[in-house]
């Protein structure tokens, strides 16, 4: 009996799912805001739960056909370098903040993976950033840790 490579990977996503999902519940959350329909717990177990969904369906139901990739086209170097990106910006986001560390996690993405149109990097990246930023923290009322904001006093002027 041959296992395919698609179920071994769905296998390793369904205890990758199940891990988040665990450490979704040692989420600490207030103690007014247990209660709430929707807190800091909610939506990464719902997600956790969805992951494990998805990929226990993927592991039970009989595949259609077998793919075969060829290696050569696979571009490692890039995978490689989003990793090294995202690991930066991992630790970055709580010393530097969340909308400059994110500002330049997106800017530099879009230039590894090959975009050099400048004015569409910045465009999505800062202004989306700002945006996403404010539903977050002036409508949701969701603190996310920013000292350079904050030192310019943006986040003041947001609650």
């Amino acid at each position: 009996m041959k296992i395919s490579t698609v179920k071994i990977i769905s296998l390793l996503f369904f205890i990758f799912s199940a891990f988040y999902l665990y450490t979704a519940y040692q989420i600490r959350v207030f103690s007014f805001d247990e209660n709430a329909a929707f807190n800091a717990k909610t939506f990464p177990i719902y997600l956790g739960y969805f992951g494990m969904f998805i990929a226990a369906l993927k592991i039970v139901l009989p595949e259609k056909a077998s793919e075969e990739v060829d290696q050569k086209f696979l571009n490692y170097k890039k995978t490689l370098v989003l990793v090294l990106i995202m690991v930066i910006y991992g630790l970055t986001i709580r010393p530097v903040g969340f909308f400059l560390s994110t500002s330049l996690f997106l800017l530099s993405s879009y230039y590894f993976l090959g975009e050099r149109r400048w004015l569409r990097m910045f465009m999505l990246s800062f202004p989306f950033v700002a945006i996403f930023m404010f539903l977050i923290h002036g409508l949701l009322d969701i603190y996310l840790t920013d000292p350079i904001l904050k030192s310019l006093g943006v986040i003041g002027w947001l609650k």
